[in-house]
């Protein structure tokens, strides 16, 4: 069934406007027409199946059954990622909004290389949303919240005390990602920080630590910074699952 974003704000229990982008795909490219049926995703990654029961030059009216929405589950994940170089930052949100990431945090870190000026980081902001919307529709996950980039000591500040706090970190070897969510079974929100291409500074990994993190590995291989945040949230996912209390199987 085709699928289409559009936010909580404009769906209401029985009836949506599609315009826009997401008409055109519906009118031009699909070829849609009165009484097929599609999905609509929101933000939130509710899913509302529907029908078009009008068309317009500008716009498809769409009604929606009362039985027809779902509603994502309760386990919050939060990817802080210290900005990466081009195209490598933008496989991070397509991939983490596919895994079901909550909200992308991007922030700037001693080794970054990446760097935008203020006046451009808006801009960025934006693209980077019309990302997460096209894969948050092709997956059926929410669109994440991707925040303004930040400093590491604001990120490190914004972290709400209740939840679980880990940060990657390629040196640690004895606390694995795995361990953490043994003895953090159930958690409704869980933020995970990556550094960038060069790592994190001894200082910034003492700084998380100060401010309640736990510094994490995900095992003996040096993974690029791009592919550990993937391979996080996949983790992430698998361990704590859509509610944050996934059954662990008990070691032998």
């Amino acid at each position: 069934m085709p699928r289409f974003f559009l936010p909580t704000a404009q769906i209401n229990q029985s009836r949506a406007i599609l315009t826009g982008a997401e008409f055109h795909h519906l009118r031009h490219v699909l070829r849609l027409n009165v009484g097929d049926r599609l999905t609509l995703c929101d933000e939130q990654g509710g899913e509302h199946e529907g029908s078009i029961v009008h068309l317009s030059a500008t716009s498809a009216e769409i009604t929606i059954p009362a039985s027809s929405s779902s509603v994502p589950g309760l386990f919050s994940l939060t990817l802080a990622q210290s900005v990466l170089k081009g195209q490598k930052m933008d496989l991070v949100i397509e991939k983490a909004t596919e895994l079901g990431v909550s909200r992308i945090v991007p922030f700037f870190s001693a080794f970054t290389v990446a760097q935008l000026l203020p006046e451009r980081r808006t801009e960025r902001v934006a693209r980077w949303q019309r990302l997460a919307q096209s894969a948050a529709k092709q997956s059926g996950s929410p669109v994440p919240l991707i925040t303004l980039p930040q400093s590491f000591s604001d990120l490190l500040a914004a972290v709400p005390a209740a939840a679980g706090k880990v940060l990657l970190y390629e040196k640690e070897r004895t606390q694995t990602l795995k361990a953490f969510a043994q003895t953090h079974p159930a958690l409704s929100s869980l933020w995970v920080v990556i550094g960038p291409e060069g790592g994190f500074a001894a200082g910034e990994v003492e700084q998380a630590q100060a401010a309640g993190f736990q510094a994490v590995g995900l095992g003996t291989r040096i993974l690029r910074a791009e592919t550990a945040s993937i391979v996080a949230a996949a983790l992430c996912r698998f361990l704590w699952g859509d509610e944050g209390s996934l059954p662990l199987p008990s070691p032998r």
